[in-house]
């Protein structure tokens, strides 16, 4: 275009270009160059610092980008509008070789998911209306649809919501299933692996324990499908760590309901033996363990907080960091599905620790006594780490696109 600067880029002694500087935008995000490369255009006094260029001011270099353009209003502004049953197939009708969009048409705006929401109304309703069934008509075969529904319904919800964030359209549904499946069943095998070896007793020492037996889940089920794109690292990271979420939560819910069986059974033998005791065993049934108060809990935090959210980082910086080393020429060895230079970056550490710490705040006893409060600081973190992830990704297919767009 006339008028538009060239740019030379000077590295290590050698000069490459000329670049507009959209071709340098694109080179930096993708990680092809460096802020302390230097440029140089016909016209200008001296080189400069690539990072210095004020049409590159907006670019955060290796840190993640900040929210901005973000509105949360925005970004729920489709939850209470009206869709259409073809809404929602359309939205899974997505992923296959015939069926994911082409790059151009791909929408890089912050994405306004709502299909997720839909399916917490279903879930809620199923679970209240399970309890009160339940309850009303005291049928035991209503509880296998019960602890169902409550342990599986909100990370199941989660996974669509991440699956809405993913704009590329580029995994299916089927794929993303197929991940939540066999990586949650291999993590918890991981992560009974690895606590086998451990012997703390500490349960603070469950965050990095688990965190890593993620990964590993995540890096052996979908390293094949590691293409350095963010958004992806993000869906099949919470799909992971969605599935993990809920049989841990159903895992909880199961032993304080064999306490209450328990439970009843004593009072039951005691009636005729020892009142008193049989009294007290009714009243550790009834009042002492409630399987419904944990299904409700683990479905607050697993909301705000937890597995879902700390996978899709870990394996979102992951694709990142995988994404930027390629690029630079330094991934190494692609041919295992564990890439030892990308755990070993400080850039795929810096982000990956977070997850790691939360999970060990939360398992600490700090703030137990405001459980809320303890929530909300893991929430606010966590949530905060997987958006500036998204907008990271978002950036990465808006630069995807600038390279079969005219310059």
């Amino acid at each position: 275009m006339v008028g538009t600067p060239q740019y030379y880029l000077i590295r290590n002694g050698e000069t490459y270009g000329p670049y507009t500087v959209l071709q340098l935008r694109v080179m930096l995000a993708n990680g092809e160059v460096s802020r302390m490369d230097f440029v140089w255009h016909e016209g200008m006094g001296s080189r400069q610092p690539l990072g210095e260029l004020p049409e590159l001011s907006d670019m955060a270099g290796d840190s993640l980008p900040s929210l901005t353009g973000f509105s949360l209003s925005r970004f729920f502004s489709e939850v209470f509008k009206w869709h259409s049953t073809q809404d929602v197939e359309e939205c899974f009708s997505v992923g296959t070789t015939r069926t994911t969009p082409p790059l151009r048409e791909v929408d890089t705006t912050w994405p306004t998911p709502w299909i997720f929401s839909r399916m917490l109304l279903v879930c809620v309703l199923l679970y209240f209306g399970f309890t009160w069934a339940a309850s009303q008509f005291e049928n035991p075969l209503l509880i296998p649809a019960l602890l169902f529904v409550g342990n599986f319904g909100i990370p199941f919800c989660l996974f669509v919501l991440f699956y809405e964030l993913n704009v590329r359209r580029d995994v299916s549904i089927y794929s993303a299933g197929v991940m939540m499946m066999t990586g949650s069943m291999l993590s918890l095998i991981f992560s009974l692996i690895l606590f086998a070896f451990w012997k703390g007793e500490s349960s603070i020492w469950a965050g990095p324990i688990e965190e890593t037996a993620k990964l590993m889940a995540v890096l052996l089920v979908a390293h094949r499908m590691c293409n350095g794109r963010i958004l992806t690292g993000l869906l099949l990271g919470a799909a992971i760590g969605a599935g993990f979420a809920a049989i841990e939560s159903a895992g909880y819910t199961f032993l304080h309901l064999r306490h209450v069986i328990a439970y009843f059974s004593a009072a039951d033998v005691l009636k005729n033996i020892d009142p008193a005791a049989a009294a007290h065993a009714h009243q550790l049934a009834t009042e002492g363990v409630n399987p419904d108060f944990v299904m409700q809990y683990r479905a607050l935090l697993t909301a705000a907080a937890g597995h879902t959210q700390w996978t899709a980082i870990i394996a979102a910086a992951y694709w990142m960091v995988w994404s930027k080393l390629q690029h630079e020429g330094n991934l190494g060895s692609a041919n295992t599905f564990i890439n030892f230079n990308v755990l070993m970056d400080v850039r795929f550490l810096r982000v990956a620790i977070i997850p790691v710490l939360v999970h060990m705040f939360w398992n600490s006893s700090l703030c137990d006594t405001f459980p809320l409060l303890k929530i909300t600081i893991c929430g606010a973190i966590s949530w905060a780490v997987v958006l500036r992830l998204l907008a990271a990704g978002l950036a990465q297919v808006r630069a995807a696109k600038a390279l079969i767009s005219p310059v």
